[in-house]
């Protein structure tokens, strides 16, 4: 396999047409075909169905796909690194990061991170955190930042490095009706949001802790995937909903005030995922490290759950 066969497929695979690859690649088509078909002969396999659509990847083609991102993807990084090496800290940085690390742990990260590499490229994305590993395995992404359940994380090519240990608290409007409530019992009646789990192993906050405190689960439940729907909903409603302490405090300013239930509520763990054997760059690790003096900031900064 060339290099440049490996630019050829990625781009038909992103454009699914010859012709717009081509155009992408400032390549004439019959070239693009050529080169396509070079890289099946010399795979032994076929990467692409061809019909009047377009083209798809076949089975090979997606398993051909993850790895020559990943291998495009370290490549750039390794140009980039050796002009780090020189003192300059430039280059990119791919970031994911949830809604709650984004509004709590990334404006701090962004001011430390640009004193040091203020002509740096960066790329923020908010991902779920499921649907963002595939991305961080090809190399789009350098680093995720996310809460992390157990037995999430494929010890075999993903790893994850704590960053914040902290729970999940209940808010309501101001002045809602149920203010004083101090037990989960106490919001059995209440209706409740709740997101939308990413995978159906999972079990979201309010399964647990109703499950927990030995009460059924409250019966008017809405299911969000978006943080906007969520706090919305919150700030203009009677809803009540589950959020992480520090995005909790972050968010109080909107109207809201935390309902101080006695039982201690669901652990927490921020973490940073990267891939394992993966070296970053070092504008990279720079933004890594600012990520994790912002953690530490945060954590300082907690109230004691009351």
């Amino acid at each position: 396999m060339k290099l440049q066969q490996l630019q050829v497929f990625i781009a038909v695979a992103r454009e699914k047409s010859l012709r717009a690859a081509s155009r992408q690649l400032n390549l004439a088509q019959p070239s693009v075909t050529r080169i396509i078909h070079e890289l099946e002969e010399d795979l032994g396999v076929e990467l692409f169905n061809r019909s009047v659509r377009g083209v798809d990847l076949t089975e090979f083609g997606e398993a051909l796909q993850r790895r020559a991102s990943q291998v495009l993807e370290d490549l750039q990084r390794a140009r980039e690194e050796l002009v780090q090496i020189q003192g300059n800290m430039l280059g990119r940085v791919a970031f994911g990061a949830t809604s709650s690390i984004a509004l709590t742990l990334l404006p701090a990260t962004i001011k430390r991170f640009r004193q040091k590499a203020p002509d740096a490229e960066l790329i923020l994305t908010e991902v779920n955190f499921r649907q963002s590993m595939h991305r961080l395995r090809d190399g789009t992404l350098d680093l995720i930042a996310s809460h992390v359940q157990p037995g999430v994380i494929d010890d075999d090519v993903l790893h994850s490095i704590p960053l914040l240990n902290t729970d999940f608290v209940i808010m309501a409007r101001t002045g809602h009706p149920l203010a004083n409530a101090r037990t989960l019992a106490d919001l059995l009646d209440a209706e409740w949001i709740t997101p939308i789990a990413s995978d159906r192993s999972q079990t979201s906050n309010l399964n647990t802790a109703y499950g927990r405190a030995g009460l059924p689960l409250p019966k008017r439940i809405t299911y969000y995937t978006s943080f906007a729907i969520a706090l919305g909903l919150v700030c203009d409603t009677d809803m009540l909903g589950w959020f992480s302490r520090p995005l909790a405090a972050r968010i109080a300013s909107y109207g809201l005030q935390q309902i101080p239930i006695e039982m201690p509520l669901n652990a927490l763990q921020m973490s940073v995922v990267v891939r394992k054997n993966h070296l970053l760059t070092p504008v990279a690790r720079h933004f890594m490290e600012c990520l994790q003096e912002s953690a530490l900031e945060v954590a300082k900064g907690l109230p004691r759950n009351n």
